[in-house]
């Protein structure tokens, strides 16, 4: 009897599996916006483990001591706290996991990825878009690949030739720094 392969897990699987850390993506999802844990229970409907609203308002307790959240509106609503470390490093986690499946499709038809901005350094807010370079070959496969994805409105694509990739430190010198400030997703790195 042959042996079913298991899919390959995604950082999606890794990071936000379990059931504190299902609330922490939904909360990651929208930093800056308060939910009560009523609402949290009805978006989160179907994940097994919670306990209903009683059962997130002590996981949401929890991560009040962790210094994750903070209880606004009279304590009954909560928001992540943008100003903790953990939360912008989980921010960032967040983001990576999210580009993962656009990364799947750019990352064989170009050579490199680099996220930076506000979701690469933590400081997102809700609105906040994904600024992301890629260098390739074919600048507007990539752009076309982007539009199609479903995370593809919320990115801001920056494509590059090679050739122009090269120049990029004498030609547009913010940018470079800013790119240098970020985070290779893919390709080899080196500035």
């Amino acid at each position: 009897m042959a042996r079913v392969r298991k899919p390959k897990p995604t950082l999606d699987v890794i990071l936000f599996s379990t059931p504190e850390q299902k609330v922490i993506r939904f909360l990651l999802s929208q930093p800056t916006t308060a939910f009560t844990p009523r609402v949290i229970s009805s978006k989160l409907k179907g994940v097994r483990g919670l306990g209903g609203s009683e059962g997130i308002t002590q996981i949401l307790l929890d991560f009040q001591d962790l210094g994750l959240v903070e209880f606004v509106d009279n304590q009954r609503a909560v928001r992540m706290r943008d100003d903790s470390p953990k939360v912008q490093l989980l921010k960032t986690l967040a983001a990576l996991s999210d580009l993962e499946g656009l990364r799947v499709l750019l990352e064989p038809i170009s050579q490199k990825g680099v996220l930076f901005g506000c979701r690469a350094t933590g400081k997102a807010t809700s609105e906040s878009d994904y600024d992301l370079f890629v260098v390739s070959e074919s600048p507007d496969v990539i752009k076309h690949t982007t539009m199609k994805h479903p995370i593809g409105k919320q990115v801001e694509l920056i494509t590059f030739t090679p050739d122009e990739y090269t120049n990029i430190a004498s030609k547009d010198p913010d940018l470079h720094h800013k790119l240098s400030s970020g985070i290779l997703i893919w390709g080899s790195g080196g500035w």
